[in-house]
């Protein structure tokens, strides 16, 4: 799973330099993408976590701008719910 979330992590950098160009705030963000990946597979399953990545990737290409983490573990956790997944404290915190 970790070779999994690296490779979504890797797009999503790829993805960022391309549109956005702006290198500010990317380590913070790229740490919890991670780290909300992480909690989405361990809670869930892969193929939410792909969903959740996808989104990230998504929102970057339309918008322009990274997603706000806590926007992105406030989607994952409805996401996760609406499958009949338990989600994480950490997703639930947000």
């Amino acid at each position: 799973m970790e070779l999994r979330v690296k490779g979504h992590l890797f797009e999503i950098l790829e993805i960022d330099d391309e549109v956005i160009d702006n290198g500010q705030g990317q380590t913070p963000a790229m740490n919890g993408y991670r780290r909300s990946l992480e909690n989405v597979a361990d809670s869930a399953n892969a193929k939410l976590m792909d969903e959740v990545a996808k989104d990230i990737k998504q929102h970057i290409r339309s918008r322009e701008e990274r997603p706000p983490n806590v926007n992105v573990r406030v989607d994952a956790r409805k996401l996760i719910v609406s499958e009949g997944f338990l989600p994480s404290d950490y997703l639930n915190s947000a």
